[in-house]
């Protein structure tokens, strides 16, 4: 009884995943304040999620990462990628094979 009752108290842990909103360049508020935790991100890709954005904050064995920001509704359809800055500097890469730059449609080479 006491193993049954000791094991399934392991299984009720805290939370190792939140989503908070950014309330600075490295602070966030969730069900906490969290400050100074590291970005991930795939390697080539730099970031710093805006005030206000939805992040998502894991706990790892040093501490906070922010893994990322929730992404809004999009029109993107499966395997297709979009960069985006607050500012509005856009990068749209489509299925077609065509790159969108800021509005500018460049065509996917013949032969690709």
């Amino acid at each position: 009884m006491w193993l049954s009752k000791k094991m399934a108290g392991d299984l009720r842990r805290e939370p190792t995943a939140e989503v908070a909103r950014m309330t600075g360049s490295s602070t966030a508020q969730g069900s906490g304040e969290y400050r100074d935790f590291a970005l991930a991100a795939p390697w080539g890709i730099a970031y710093m999620p805006p005030d206000a954005a939805r992040a998502v904050l894991v706990n790892s064995t040093e501490g906070m990462v922010c893994a990322g920001a929730v992404v809004e509704e999009t029109a993107l359809e499966p395997g297709e990628l979009l960069l985006f800055s607050q500012g509005g500097a856009r990068i749209y890469l489509k299925n077609s094979g065509e790159v969108v730059i800021n509005g500018q449609v460049f065509a996917a080479e013949e032969g690709e």
